[in-house]
């Protein structure tokens, strides 16, 4: 199976879960094995606790020598220790000094015997077990039974000390005891770690599904496929936090690749355009150059002069072409500055008025320009806003039929201290598809295609362009077949 790979996220999360089981139920038996040895030895301590006293009854001080006769103590030894061959007697002194003992010589190790639990013992205060010096082992303190001895007259002569629980290695009852506790907790133990540890990779399986959800959109993503997305998570934690932000992330992509694919089609389709729109006037100039050059002596006057004003006709649609693409691309790469001056919006609207109204004249469309009686002036570059009036005037002019009418409007300021002017035509309007696209520098629609020969459609990106430059934006609305509006805003001058 996959999680048991440790390359694997669940296989390692699996391995840190069992590594972790087994600390924590190591450490758990050590606390088991030592509150065992606790409990073994607070038991052990209770039931002898009145051992000491019981075993002192059958001593007694003699009153002439204020000692106990050595055969009273030693048969008096002998027989607890045959009764309980794992306990050590011992007398002690006032400051725990070892008198004598049951064990051998050799076997006592320490001379004397620490006080402090022998008091906290002899009070009754402090919780069992109380751990004393075992003489025979001073590295293992073990719990112990004691009671003073005193003589006839209540005087304190030394101490009864008895340790419990023999040598080093604990008696077999308690060894067998201490085996049956500690055997049947850790058979609780192992299997309650068996049970966490299946219960823990079942839950980090269920986790990892999701990753692996996540990761097999994002290679989807990878790949290429743009659809790609994280489903079947259940909101409310971190992964479908994670999930929604891929998600979010690959619509962005998508629509960015989009983007970019149409931008491409559209430059090439842009590219072709200027191809066509560059050599048509070219091939015509060469035509009618080498038609002056090849029969200039068979020519009439008429024929030579039509034909130099033809050429001079496409070397003028070519200067303006390569104009227009030049003036775009100074705009876009933001090297033309705008410089604001105040100026009278009327007097600009009726300059560029008169200069088109020969050709309006021409075209049989009516000109016509309203505003209210006192218009401040506006703060903007007035050689760049003429450019933007003449190109949407131009626009207009060329797409409305004879008969039409042109109308430039300015606004009184609004709230907000900027005019509004409106280009309104009554020509053939735009079609609703391609009306999010009049602005897009490499877009030309079949309606323009149909009606344009000389241009290459960028008079509307140029008047954006300035118009954004200018802090405002150029809209447009449209109705097909009742014509078009543009408008854009402009500061008054101190306002």
């Amino acid at each position: 199976m996959k999680f048991l790979s440790l390359h694997s996220l669940q296989g390692r999360l699996s391995v840190l879960l069992g590594g972790l089981l087994l600390a924590v139920s190591g450490a758990y038996v050590l606390l088991l094995a030592r509150s065992s040895d606790q409990y073994l030895a607070e038991e052990l301590q209770r039931n002898n606790r009145d051992l000491a006293a019981s075993v002192a009854q059958v001593l007694q001080i003699d009153s002439a020598t204020n000692e106990i006769p050595p055969a009273t103590l030693q048969r008096t030894f002998g027989a607890a220790m045959a009764i309980n061959p794992s306990i050590k007697l011992y007398l002690i002194g006032l400051n725990g000094q070892i008198l004598t003992s049951s064990a051998a010589p050799n076997e006592v190790k320490v001379a004397r015997v620490a006080m402090q639990p022998v008091r906290g013992f002899l009070a009754g205060r402090q919780p069992l077990p109380i751990f004393g010096t075992d003489p025979r082992h001073p590295a293992g303190p073990r719990p112990f039974s004691v009671v003073p001895l005193v003589t006839r007259t209540g005087q304190l002569h030394c101490y009864l000390y008895i340790t419990l629980g023999g040598g080093p290695a604990p008696d077999a009852a308690t060894s067998w005891r201490q085996s049956y506790i500690l055997g049947g907790l850790l058979r609780m133990l192992a299997l309650a770690g068996a049970a966490a540890l299946v219960l823990g990779v079942v839950l980090i399986s269920l986790l990892t599904k999701n990753l692996a959800r996540l990761l097999a959109a994002v290679r989807r993503l990878h790949a290429g496929d743009y659809d790609a997305r994280v489903t079947g998570i259940r909101p409310g934690d971190e992964l479908a936090e994670l999930a929604d932000a891929f998600n979010d992330m690959a619509a962005r992509t998508q629509e960015s690749v989009a983007a970019l694919r149409r931008n491409d089609e559209l430059r090439r389709e842009l590219v072709a355009n200027i191809s066509h729109d560059l050599r048509t006037p070219l091939a015509s100039i060469e035509g009618y150059t080498e038609t002056i050059l090849l029969r200039q002596h068979l020519l009439t006057e008429p024929e030579h002069q039509s034909y130099l004003h033809t050429i001079l006709k496409n070397t003028q649609s070519l200067k303006r072409l390569v104009s227009e693409l030049f003036e775009l691309s100074k705009l876009e790469a933001r090297q033309t500055v705008p410089r604001p001056e105040p100026f009278s919006v009327t007097e600009l609207v009726q300059d560029v008025l008169l200069k088109l109204e020969p050709e309006a004249r021409t075209r049989g469309i009516g000109l016509e320009a309203h505003w209210p009686a006192a218009v401040p002036f506006a703060c903007a570059d007035i050689g760049l806003l003429e450019r933007v009036l003449q190109n949407l005037l131009d626009n207009a002019l060329r797409y409305t039929p004879a008969g039409g009418r042109v109308q430039v409007a300015v606004s009184a300021p609004d709230a907000g201290q900027r005019l509004t002017l409106r280009v309104t035509d009554t020509g053939r309007g735009i079609a609703p598809h391609d009306l999010p696209h009049v602005f897009d520098r490499f877009y030309r629609s079949d309606q323009v295609r149909e009606k344009t020969q000389d241009g290459l459609g960028l008079g509307l990106a140029i008047a954006r362009r300035i118009v954004q430059l200018h802090g405002s934006e150029l809209t447009v609305e449209s109705r097909e077949g009742e014509g078009t509006c543009f408008a854009f805003s402009l500061p008054v001058y101190g306002g």
